[in-house]
């Protein structure tokens, strides 16, 4: 029998950027802290979705998009091994698809096809208005406007092995249905909250160090 071959899976926010770049905006150019504070909460209760919460933020912002970039080209960075382990993917054979609940527009300031080849990114379209506020465009209809955990499964039933890497709400779904777990933050405190196997990390680094040997367990 030929082993499954492997698909890995991660977030962006927070997981590949050291801030949130939908905080960040929402913080500098939007609504403010309080107002991000205050959604959050508002989340975390279950009073809104998170895709309401994010609606709400980038609505909140009415600066030109431009703005926007040159703010988080000066204050946002990459995870600095990710690119080591994006190149070991390629190296290896490994798809590699960054699954996010923000959006495309962002993401590709970061994630260039010629830095980053073969990398596909699946997230939500932002459509920046400076009169009725920034505009979502949400892949799907459900909570969280992107469905990370259906992405997964597709994987699964396609007979391939799902390693996903994140860190924050939207992704306890997709967590709870992928082979292989790595986790921090809030995502690593529900895993053992759920009793979801998974392995903590900080950077891309630690997932390179325990991921051939893990895969070849997999294999």
């Amino acid at each position: 029998m030929s082993p499954k071959p492997v698909h890995i899976f991660s977030d962006f926010d927070g997981t590949i950027t050291k801030k949130d770049t939908l905080v960040f905006l929402s913080t500098h150019l939007g609504g403010g802290p309080e107002m991000v504070q205050a959604i959050g909460r508002l989340i975390r209760e279950g009073k809104i979705t998170l895709r309401d919460g994010i609606a709400a933020e980038m609505r909140s912002i009415r600066a030109p998009f431009a703005d926007a970039v040159k703010l988080l080209r000066q204050e946002v960075e990459i995870d600095p091994s990710f690119p080591r382990f994006a190149e070991w993917c390629r190296d290896q054979g490994i798809p590699l698809t960054i699954l996010s609940a923000g959006f495309e527009e962002i993401i590709n300031l970061f994630i260039q096809p010629a830095e980053f080849p073969g990398v596909e990114i699946r997230a939500n379209q932002l459509k920046p208005d400076e009169n009725k506020g920034w505009q979502c465009e949400f892949r799907d209809p459900g909570p969280f406007g992107h469905d990370k955990a259906q992405v997964i499964r597709s994987a699964r039933r396609r007979g391939e092995n799902a390693v996903f890497i994140g860190d924050g709400l939207s992704d306890r779904a997709p967590a709870e249905v992928a082979d292989e777990v790595f986790a921090k933050h809030t995502l690593f405190e529900h895993c053992k909250a759920r009793g979801i196997v998974c392995r903590e990390y900080q950077t891309f680094d630690d997932v390179l160090r325990e991921i051939p040997g893990m895969l070849s367990d997999m294999r």
